[in-house]
């Protein structure tokens, strides 16, 4: 059977003693959710959790959640800067916070833990800073404490605007068509995976790909059209990937993607 495993590991990792084909609802999991992993012919795979209400099937794009809109843009109206104790990390160290403004929805509990505070504009433009933890907010217009893992390089301010962004590869989605994305891509699904349980997809590597029309002729560049199936790249879209071999309207060949 195939073997999956981490880089810098001296053995394969299994979610269950079934190959590679593996699901599992052990939330233990969660702390690896988009994590790399390399198979034993070469391919890479990532570890992801489907959606409540998205089965995976093999062969089609999945994006990542969908980015809420009153998340993005957000005014920082209080920043705590990484502090250590005698200069020097240690277990009394306290970790940076922001404070944001909900735009008029709510959030619960670490609904972005193991995601991304990217900086969008103002002090501190560009640093992409990985959420630790942070409280549920049931105000929809509420203050939210938002725990760091990283400590910003440069120091934010309340001039700092903010988007959170949720964890890779948790509750992924199947992808709609590339010019309607509302995140960047996961991966391709490998196997089925029930939902709310965590499997692998393919992030890089051959594997099955599903037409969304005919016409896609082999060595074409590809992308994602209708439902997550693979189409012929136009302008405008992001290149995913290319295949192998004429690829039918609703049939499967290889093809090689690259996320």
């Amino acid at each position: 059977m195939s073997q999956i495993t981490q880089r810098g590991a001296t053995g394969p990792f299994g979610l269950v003693s079934n190959g590679a084909f593996q699901t599992s609802t052990d939330t233990a999991l969660q702390t690896l959710l988009g994590t790399r992993w390399d198979t034993a012919d070469g391919r890479e795979v990532s570890l992801g959790l489907p959606s409540s209400a998205t089965t995976v099937a093999p062969g089609y794009f999945y994006q990542n959640a969908a980015l809420i809109a009153n998340h993005q843009g957000l005014t920082v109206t209080a920043y705590t800067a990484y502090g250590t104790t005698g200069g020097v990390a240690n277990s009394a160290s306290t970790p940076a916070t922001v404070t944001v403004t909900l735009g008029g929805t709510a959030a619960t509990l670490n609904q972005y833990q193991g995601g991304f505070l990217v900086v969008q504009s103002s002090t501190g433009i560009g640093q992409t800073l990985r959420i630790q933890s942070h409280p549920a907010q049931t105000v929809t217009n509420g203050s939210l404490v938002v725990t760091l893992e990283d400590a910003p390089n440069l120091a934010l301010t309340t001039s700092s605007v903010v988007n959170l962004i949720p964890c890779p590869g948790s509750n992924v989605v199947i992808s709609p068509a590339a010019a309607s994305l509302t995140n960047t891509e996961f991966g391709v699904g490998l196997y089925a995976i029930p939902a709310s349980s965590y499997g692998f997809f393919v992030t890089r590597g051959n594997t099955g790909m599903i037409a969304v029309a005919a016409g896609v002729a082999a060595g074409s560049s590809l992308s994602v059209g209708a439902a997550g199936a693979a189409v012929i790249l136009s302008a405008g879209l992001p290149v995913l990937g290319h295949n192998g071999a004429a690829l039918a309207a609703s049939s499967a060949n290889i093809a090689y993607v690259n996320l």
